[in-house]
């Protein structure tokens, strides 16, 4: 959520603002989700039936004026304008499991911990300061009680066990790494798990992509199957729905992708060639997010993976994409087209977002999903 905020105030603003603000902040956004009642629990546009905590006094809510802005905007389409409440749908779950892929939430724990605990990376000044304090109240704490947010307790004492019990639920996909130490992470696993994502989404992607190399070619000699591509992202689409019946994994969600947006923001911030302030702290400024997370992992002696800069170029894409097949975008042999179907017309199109899935894909697991399924003799 945190990315999306910063298109609409300064990141700076959001680095700055007291922790409680932001808690609420997060709060008010899980109230004014999309919440059409047509439609089923658990669908992006419903995605939960809980509530948010009970609306303060205007003059007891902790926000800003500024911050306040998130949540409205004006609309002259009628003449006056009228102040109208903004409606909000966060990324999909695997958009947190492909930056947490990264270990930018390790890196940056241990970033705070020594800033915390002494001086050996210099001394923080205001601005990373308050970054610090943001960081450490609201994603390394147990979280407000009552909030969304607070996943904490003495059922799941773990934050990032918290994180790896519905990955695992949701797409029957383990993290790349385990604690700092190299051992395994423990975590509870799920006995109703989508085993069959990983192979079910890589076959998607390969028709998607004959589609895209015979895009041009003649009927009589293109094999691109639009109808096996509509089977395989129904396929998709109910298994995913399956973990998310009436409103389930929700918060999980919602927590998760809020901490990785957090993290990821922090590295993509350029403003006029400066970083962030706590990047900057650090002397990690480089070009590109990647380069600025290595920085800050070699700072604090822990390693980022070496291939995060595919995790990050991949994760708003197959986020996008995941997020359609689950609303159902893709469900006739004439809408799936637009997968493998150039567009001019539109700057952020499903084809340009399969192309960047099925490059960083190949890249992360090793695994051509360009190549062809050879049959078994």
């Amino acid at each position: 959520m945190f990315r999306h905020f910063a298109t609409l105030v300064s990141p700076d603003t959001l680095f700055r603002a007291h922790p409680a603000e932001l808690a609420w902040l997060l709060e008010e956004t899980w109230r004014q989700r999309f919440d059409i009642q047509a439609k089923a629990l658990g669908d992006p546009d419903r995605r939960s039936a809980l509530s948010a905590s009970p609306t303060p006094s205007p003059l007891g809510a902790p926000l800003s004026d500024e911050l306040s802005d998130i949540l409205t905007f004006f609309d002259s389409s009628g003449g006056d304008p009228v102040e109208i409440a903004r409606q909000f749908r966060w990324d999909h779950l695997i958009y947190a499991y492909m930056i947490e892929n990264t270990r930018a939430y390790e890196v940056f724990k241990r970033v705070v911990h020594e800033f915390v605990h002494g001086e050996k990376l210099g001394v923080p000044d205001a601005d990373s300061q308050a970054w610090l304090r943001n960081t450490e109240e609201l994603f390394f704490k147990d979280g407000a009680p009552f909030f969304v947010t607070s996943l904490v307790s003495h059922i799941r004492s773990d934050l990032r066990a918290n994180r790896r019990n519905p990955y695992q639920r949701m797409f029957g996909m383990e993290l790349n790494h385990g604690m700092d130490d190299g051992k395994p992470q423990p975590y509870v696993r799920a006995e109703a798990a989508n085993a069959e994502f990983v192979p079910t989404f890589e076959e998607f992607l390969r028709e998607v992509w004959v589609g895209m190399t015979y895009v041009t070619a003649s009927a009589s000699s293109n094999p691109t199957d639009p109808a096996k591509i509509v089977t395989l992202a129904s396929k998709l689409k109910n298994m995913l729905l399956s973990r998310r019946q009436d409103g389930n994994l929700s918060r999980e969600e919602f927590s998760a992708v809020t901490a990785m947006a957090w993290f990821h923001l922090t590295l993509e911030y350029k403003n006029d060639g400066a970083s962030a302030p706590i990047v900057a702290s650090l002397r990690a400024q480089a070009n590109g997010t990647e380069q600025r997370l290595f920085k800050v992992a070699e700072r604090v002696g822990l390693p980022a993976h070496g291939l995060s800069k595919h995790f990050f170029d991949i994760a708003d894409a197959i986020s996008r994409i995941l997020t359609q097949i689950e609303s159902n975008d893709y469900d006739t042999t004439d809408k799936v087209r637009a997968l493998f179907t150039p567009d001019t017309t539109l700057q952020a199109t499903p084809e340009a977002a399969m192309r960047t899935i099925i490059t960083h894909w190949t890249a992360i697991t090793g695994r051509d999903v360009k190549a062809r399924k050879v049959a078994p003799n």
